[in-house]
C-alpha cells in the first residue's frame, strides 16, 4: 500500500515537470525569450526529482526532460533569427528603432553608439582608436 503512495506522489511531481516544459516550450513558441530560460530548468530538476527510489523515472518526466531541452533549443534558434532578422532587413530595424524612440527617446542604433563611445567597447571587424 505504502508504494502505491510513493508511486502516486512521483508521478504527481513528474507531471508537474511536464506541465512547466509544456509552459517553457509555448512561451518558446510565442517569442517570450526570457520565459523558457527559467521554467525548463525547474521543469528538469522536478523531473529529476520525481524519480525519488523508484528504478525507473516516470514517462511524464522522461517526456517533460525533451520537451525542455527542445524549448531551450527552440528559444535559441528564435533569438538567433529574431537577431538575424533584425541585421538584415531595413523595416524590422526602423521598426524596433520607432518603438525605442517612442519608449526611451532614443533609438537603438544612438543607444548603441552611446555604449559603444562611452565605454570604449571594440567590437570585431572595429579598429581601436
Amino acid at each position: 500500500m505504502e508504494y502505491v503512495q510513493i508511486e502516486a506522489k512521483h508521478s504527481k511531481t513528474a507531471y508537474r515537470a511536464l506541465t512547466f516544459s509544456g509552459v517553457s516550450f509555448l512561451s518558446a513558441v510565442l517569442g517570450i525569450y526570457f520565459l523558457p530560460f527559467i521554467l525548463s530548468p525547474i521543469a528538469m530538476i522536478f523531473s529529476h526529482l520525481s524519480k525519488g527510489r523508484l528504478k525507473t523515472r516516470h514517462f511524464a518526466a522522461q517526456l517533460a526532460t525533451v520537451i525542455s531541452i527542445l524549448a531551450i533549443l527552440l528559444n535559441f534558434g528564435m533569438i538567433g533569427y529574431s537577431l538575424y532578422k533584425y541585421k538584415t532587413d531595413p523595416a524590422v530595424r526602423n521598426k524596433v528603432n520607432a518603438i525605442m524612440e517612442n519608449t526611451y527617446g532614443m533609438s537603438l542604433d544612438e543607444y548603441t553608439d552611446i555604449l559603444i563611445n562611452d565605454t570604449r567597447i571594440t567590437l570585431p571587424g572595429q579598429q581601436s582608436e
